[in-house]
C-alpha cells in the first residue's frame, strides 16, 4: 500500500510541475463495443443522436480501429467532458444494456474508461496512432514534456501532427499505462509522416528518440479513424 500512494504521490507531483496550472481541465470517457458493421453502427448514431446525448458530456464521437485490432469489429463511443466531476457524476445516466433492440443487434459491449487529459491539445479528430505505454514514475514529467517538444518540432518542420497523451482512470488491468494519441487529418498525412521518419530525413528525429527513451514498455500499438458526431451547445 505504501508503494502505491509513493506512487500516486510522484504522479501527481508531476503533474502540477507539469505547468503552473497544471494539466489541462476535463477528461473522455469512452464506450468500447464490437460492431458487427462499424459503418452501420456510426450511421445509425448519426441518424439517432439522442443516444450520443444520452452520454453527456460538451462534445461526443467515434473511434474505429482500422490496423491493430484486439478483435474485429473494434470501436469505441467518446464523451468529452470540461471536469472530471460532470465525467464522473453523469456516468451512470445512460444504461447501454436498455439501448433499443435494433441498436443491441449492432454490437457486444465490451467496456467502459474513463480517461484525464495530461498534456493540452486541440480536439481535432482523424487519423490517430494510438500507443500505450508504462513510463517509469519519476519519468512521467519528463515524459509529458518530452511529448510536446516532439510535437513543437514537428509543427516546426511543416508536418501537421499533434500528440495528446491520457491517464486512465479506474483503468483496469492496463490501469499503470498512458495513453499518446498523435493526430494527423487523413491516412495520407500521417503516410507522409512516417516516410519522412523513417527515410532519416526528419529533422524531429532526435526530438522522438528522446521521447522513446523515456518508455519503459510499449503495451498496445493501433491506428484508428476518429470523428466527432455531437457538439452539445
Amino acid at each position: 500500500m505504501k508503494i502505491i500512494f509513493n506512487v500516486l504521490a510522484i504522479i501527481f507531483a508531476a503533474s502540477s510541475l507539469w505547468s503552473q496550472e497544471g494539466p489541462p481541465e476535463g477528461g473522455f470517457q469512452t464506450f468500447h463495443v464490437q460492431a458487427e458493421d462499424p459503418y452501420e453502427y456510426i450511421e445509425f448514431l448519426k441518424e439517432n443522436p439522442e443516444f450520443l446525448k444520452a452520454g453527456g458530456g460538451d462534445v461526443a464521437g467515434y473511434c474505429m480501429t482500422v490496423s491493430g485490432h484486439d478483435y474485429p469489429g473494434e470501436m469505441f463511443i467518446w464523451n468529452g467532458f470540461s471536469s472530471l466531476e460532470d465525467m464522473m457524476s453523469g456516468a451512470t445516466n445512460y444504461n447501454p444494456y436498455g439501448a433499443p433492440t435494433a441498436l443491441k443487434k449492432m454490437r457486444t459491449i465490451k467496456y467502459s474508461s474513463f480517461w484525464k487529459t495530461m498534456t493540452p491539445f486541440e480536439l481535432t479528430p482523424g487519423f490517430e496512432r494510438v500507443t500505450r505505454v508504462s513510463v517509469k514514475p519519476e519519468n512521467v514529467l519528463a515524459f509529458l514534456q518530452s511529448t510536446q517538444v516532439l510535437e513543437a518540432a514537428m509543427k516546426a518542420a511543416g508536418d501537421d501532427f499533434q500528440l495528446a497523451v491520457f491517464q486512465p482512470i479506474g483503468g483496469g488491468p492496463e490501469g499503470n499505462t498512458y495513453m499518446v494519441r498523435g493526430f494527423a487529418k487523413d491516412g495520407q498525412t500521417m503516410g507522409a509522416i512516417f516516410d519522412k521518419g523513417y527515410s532519416g530525413s526528419a529533422p524531429w528525429g532526435q526530438a522522438f528518440a528522446n521521447m522513446q527513451s523515456l518508455v519503459d514498455s510499449f503495451e498496445r500499438d493501433s491506428i484508428e479513424q476518429c470523428e466527432i458526431l455531437l457538439e452539445n451547445g
